[in-house]
């Protein structure tokens, strides 16, 4: 996948995620006094981990576009904004995965969610030039 190809689909898929998360049903129907009651993936059960599902994914789109539009780009850090970036996107598809394996009963957007936090993760690291473990110790800062 070429790098410009996969920002693009980073910030797709990153801002699908962030509105599936937010907005789609992760959970069956239930009816309450005769209304339908659904749940999103930033509501209980373990609504938290939906919640730092979407900040993570949010911090790391900010990045992205910030590297894309800023000319003096992201500021120096002791580490390379590539593996900042990199560990974001697995823990986004960590924290989507335990919330999916933690529950059950689930509706449409709990699969989409799951297919999404796994294009947005790989994704990431297709933009950041699919490196290998063994390619992490020569990722230097300003990289």
């Amino acid at each position: 996948m070429r790098k410009e190809y996969a920002v693009r689909v980073v910030v797709v898929s990153g801002l699908l995620l962030m509105a599936c998360l937010f907005f789609a049903p992760w959970y069956d129907r239930v009816y309450v006094l005769g209304y339908e009651v659904t749940r999103t993936a930033v509501e209980p059960p373990q609504g938290w981990l939906g919640v730092l599902a979407w900040l993570t994914t949010g911090a790391l789109l900010v990045e992205v576009v910030i590297t894309r539009i800023s000319s003096t780009g992201l500021p120096e850090v002791a580490v390379s904004w590539v593996r900042i970036q990199l560990v974001q996107a697995a823990a986004v598809f960590l924290l989507v995965l335990v919330k999916f394996a933690a529950t059950g009963y689930y509706a449409w957007g709990a699969w989409v969610g799951v297919v999404l936090a796994a294009v947005f993760s790989y994704s990431v690291w297709a933009a950041a030039g699919q490196p290998t473990p063994a390619d992490w110790r020569e990722m230097r800062p300003g990289s």
